[in-house]
């Protein structure tokens, strides 16, 4: 999410209602002299296509991020026709695809829009860029080179020969040579981990947002010795990027782990659970342990030295003044705080990712809080307990401040809050239970798709995707975990592939870590075709493939199998029932290759997908 992989010669799926009847006609070349140049084309429409010279070795990538309508993108050699590369959906229901140039010579890239109703509108701009030279170094060396990774993956490298980047700082320096990975967030907890097998002094940090605007969430350079590690909150959908280095200018082969941890918010000891501040009344509490995540780390914990026993809450001023407090351990011991911010309401990152706007770290046994006078923003543990008090001005009404209580003797003592706020009035409504900004599907070959995005999420515990072909009976099909409590954008996606023929009717449940729960609008997605093509297997295979189909009714099927070239080379009719069946495809006597797969039922395409003969 972040959303579909770039498919280079794998599992080619094209409804044939998805192209356009124009796909023959040609809209004019694209230019490119040198790595890093780029062209684009404005005012594309569905079912053009373009030429491009590229030269073997060299890494190119072709874009329509950020247009209007849905599009495909498909790569063919304009020699012969033989198909390179095809994507659907990688960024939204835009299309993406890096690749790695095979010959020296002209690509034709035809762009196709989902359905293909208005193809005589402009819907899509199409960007092209070259990317690296074989003689760059890293394949990875740029953010728009990112290797993607996933959960539980292992990857080895070497940053020898990478270039540095033109990035000062992100939880740790950045000065040495690097290379870059992405990360699609699941919502879970992940390490990203340079800990075992790294040759050097390694460092790292981590990103999101996108190669031309990146967001430092947290960075290392000694979490194990003298390798880095970050954790963090991962949101789902969210594309991440993972710069590993070095310390000052060093090299070496690495090592980089992903570990990923599902994670549900232990109340408000996780900051993923804030309690939200919206009074000046006194208020009792009594820090446990640092919850299911540790939510500090070297890059956002200031003067402090990790998370112990800790409370965490959110606040938004909306009238000027000055903030203060006094926090008074009920038993006289050693009671620390920070308070991160301010943040625009979209903008709240939850564990923070930068050194706090105040903070105390001292031994002082007793009372300690923000004073007006105090002089210090941030103290030792020589300090005298007691920081500046926060100015609030015009420009900071309405943000957010993310604040952390944490009881460093860790003996359970509870604490006393009292509020000092002089013309400050806090917010009652900052958040609700979640604010959902969208709800939509689509209907792809294979799949009918549900993609939502809320603006704020408060304690909420998960989604469940209800469906229905009454829009009277619901039952769930589906569960996805919630962001939590977040004032950041989420994005979330689930795709059912064992949708029924004809209408379907979806719904959301949201619920809360309390139990208390809520429905989403419905919407509704019509599956048109009377065929579903399951799966093909094994793909690649030597000579025999099961294929599994999923019919509406009893029907005749005649299956095609075309070389790249287009020329059929097998054919075969079947009878297949209603429900599913199994069917064996028999290429035992055509030569090894890759092969496109045609189900057609009285004249008409059903169905299509690639299959490869060892």
């Amino acid at each position: 999410m972040r959303y579909l992989a770039i498919i280079l010669f794998a599992l080619f799926q094209v409804n044939s209602f998805g192209q356009c009847n124009n796909n023959n006609s040609y809209d004019g070349a694209l230019s490119l002299s040198s790595v890093g140049d780029t062209d684009s084309k404005s005012c594309v429409k569905g079912g053009k296509y373009y030429t491009l010279d590229v030269v073997s070795g060299e890494t190119y990538e072709f874009s329509t991020c950020g247009g209007n309508w849905d599009t495909y993108l498909t790569l063919y050699r304009d020699s012969n026709g033989s198909l390179l590369a095809f994507n659907d959906d990688y960024c939204g229901w835009q299309s993406f695809i890096s690749w790695n140039a095979t010959f020296t010579g002209t690509v034709r890239i035809l762009v196709d829009e989902y359905d293909c109703t208005g193809y005589n509108s402009c819907g899509a701009n199409l960007t092209v860029t070259w990317v690296s030279s074989s003689s760059s170094g890293p394949s990875n060396d740029a953010c728009s080179g990112a290797i993607e990774v996933s959960c539980g993956d292992i990857v080895t490298g070497s940053t020898t020969g990478a270039a540095a980047e033109a990035l000062s700082s992100c939880g740790t320096s950045i000065s040495a040579p690097a290379v870059w990975y992405s990360f699609s967030g699941t919502g879970d907890e992940v390490t990203f981990s340079m800990c075992n097998g790294t040759s050097y002094n390694s460092k790292i940090s981590v990103f999101s947002g996108s190669c031309n605007s990146l967001i430092c969430e947290g960075g290392n350079s000694s979490g194990c010795g003298n390798d880095g590690f970050v954790t963090l909150l991962t949101d789902s959908g969210t594309e991440y990027f993972i710069l590993v280095h070095g310390n000052s200018s060093s090299t070496g082969n690495y090592t980089l782990e992903i570990t990923c941890n599902s994670f549900t918010p232990d109340g408000n000891k996780d900051c993923g659970g804030s309690i939200t501040i919206c009074t000046d009344n006194t208020f009792n509490g009594n820090s446990g342990d640092y919850g299911n995540m540790q939510d500090l780390n070297p890059a956002n914990d200031g003067c402090l030295n990790g998370e112990n026993q800790s409370s965490w809450y959110v606040f938004s001023p909306i009238t000027e003044g000055t903030i203060a407090f006094t926090l008074e351990p009920s038993n006289g011991i050693d009671y620390d705080f920070a308070i991160w911010g301010p943040y625009e309401s979209d903008d709240v990152p939850c564990p923070p990712n930068e050194s706090p706007l105040r903070c105390s770290y001292s031994g002082e046994y007793g009372n300690t809080g923000l004073a007006v006078g105090a002089g210090d923003e941030s103290e030792p543990p020589s300090g005298d307990a007691w920081v500046e008090a926060i100015s609030v001005s015009h420009s900071d009404l309405n943000k957010y401040y993310v604040m952390l209580i944490d009881n460093y003797t860790s003996d359970n003592t509870s604490y006393t809050f009292h509020w000092d706020l002089s013309g400050v009035t806090l917010n009652c409504a900052i958040m609700l239970p979640i604010e959902l900004l969208s709800f939509t599907g689509k209907v792809a070959p294979d799949r009918n798709e549900l993609h939502w995005v809320t603006a704020t999420e408060l304690n909420n515990s998960h989604f469940d995707v209800e469906r229905s072909t009454d829009i009277e009976n619901f039952e769930s099909i589906g569960m996805i975990t919630g962001a939590g409590t977040s004032a950041t954008q989420n994005s979330y996606i689930f795709n059912d592939s064992k949708r029924p023929f004809g209408t379907s009717y979806y719904r959301l449940k949201q619920t809360d870590f309390n139990g208390e729960y809520s429905y989403s609008d419905i919407i509704s997605l019509t599956h048109d075709s009377e065929l579903d093509l399951i799966a093909v297997f094994p793909n690649p295979g030597k000579g025999r493939f099961t294929c599994e189909l999923r019919a509406a009714k009893e029907m005749m099927i005649e299956l095609t199998a075309f070389d790249l070239q287009g020329r059929p080379v097998m054919s075969d009719l079947w009878k297949i029932d209603a429900g599913t069946s199994t069917n064996i495809i028999d290429l035992s006597q055509v030569s090894s290759g890759n092969y496109i797969l045609q189900f057609e039922s009285n004249g008409i395409i059903l169905n299509r997908q690639q299959l490869i003969k060892r």
